[in-house]
């Protein structure tokens, strides 16, 4: 047999590349192999599947363009293809003040590459979450699960 795309491996950048290839090329035949049993058994399958806003990368960076845009192509693909996703969002929490200074960090990292984020007191934080032990937290709205 003859094919016009052969993807070697079956995890999420096989399937999205022969996913995106089929819809720009609807005759297109296309050959996906993989190794084992069933697609996604290796790292695919055992990410947390947190659709993250990225607030960890280096302002400006590839990194952090790619994961905000990739972050909404993920979205709009749920909607499109009727997927739940849940927009909880993401505390990330500092427990002491050695953790507080890193925050500050992260802070200026989401300020830099525009990541929408509000700043959680230690007071709200109890509130917010009962359960949680911490002096102060940042909450990005854009994280989702």
């Amino acid at each position: 047999m003859r094919y016009d795309l052969v993807v070697v491996g079956g995890g999420i950048v096989g399937i999205a590349t022969a996913y995106r290839f089929q819809a720009r090329h609807p005759a297109a035949r296309i050959l996906v192999l993989e190794k084992e049993q069933a697609l996604a058994r290796h790292q695919s399958g055992h990410n947390s599947g947190v659709i993250h806003a990225g607030v960890y990368y280096a302002p400006g960076s590839l990194k952090a363009k790619l994961c905000r845009k990739g972050a909404q192509m993920m979205k709009d693909f749920c909607r499109e293809n009727e997927i739940v996703y849940e927009q909880c969002g993401k505390l990330i929490v500092a427990t002491d003040e050695a953790e507080r200074q890193r925050l500050a960090g992260l802070r200026e990292r989401a300020v830099a590459n525009g990541i929408p984020f509000s700043e959680v007191s230690g007071a709200d934080l109890r509130i917010r979450e009962p359960l949680i032990r911490g002096v102060e937290a940042l909450f990005f709205p854009e994280s989702a699960i």
